[in-house]
């Protein structure tokens, strides 16, 4: 069974190779609006993950299609990329001593089986909480130098070893941090691609 990954993220790719799975890069290009006013955070990055889906779905209708979604969420707001390096600072800052949340969500459509023709779609969210180090501004401005932050969400990411130092404590699953719900994804596709 053809399996399709609609993401252009390396680290949610890295993890389902390193799992042995095979599979294709093939990205929604989605844009991804802000939730709306009012909307649990959790359940937009699942719609995110199922629009991601659908999106690829419609375009391989023969394959199994994995759509995902990751949200940095402190307290009620989600922090998305940095768009210069004083704004990753003020990020790095802002995090730095404080524990956030990290929610990624997958969606996977199945293809049609049977008589009726209808595809099965299956949506998943797991969390995390990352707490970063509080370090002074001066060295957070030296760091973003050295780093990609303008790159990852929250301006960091634990999969990059430069970026890592910041972690003082995750608690949860890591590949949740990176961008997946690995063990509920890992579940559901072993039958069909494992």
């Amino acid at each position: 069974m053809k399996l399709i990954l609609a993401s252009h993220s390396q680290g949610r790719a890295a993890l389902l190779k390193a799992a042995g799975y095979v599979f294709e890069r093939v990205p929604s290009n989605l844009d991804e609006p802000d939730p709306p006013k009012g909307t649990h955070l959790e359940d937009h990055v699942e719609q995110l993950a199922e629009a991601k889906a659908a999106a690829v779905a419609k375009l391989y209708p023969q394959a199994v299609v994995i759509g995902a979604d990751t949200a940095l969420i402190l307290g009620r707001n989600i922090l998305g990329k940095p768009i210069n390096l004083a704004d990753a600072t003020r990020m790095l800052m802002s995090l730095g001593g404080r524990t956030h949340r990290i929610s990624s969500a997958a969606c996977v459509i199945f293809p049609a089986s049977g008589p009726s023709k209808h595809r099965k779609t299956v949506r998943m969210i797991d969390t995390a909480w990352v707490t970063l180090r509080r370090w002074p501004q001066e060295r957070l401005r030296r760091h973003v130098r050295l780093t990609r932050p303008l790159a990852w969400a929250g301006s960091y990411a634990v999969q990059d070893p430069r970026s890592a130092v910041l972690v003082e404590r995750i608690h949860g699953d890591l590949a949740t941090v990176i961008g997946l719900p690995f063990r509920q994804l890992d579940r559901l596709l072993k039958p069909w691609c494992g």
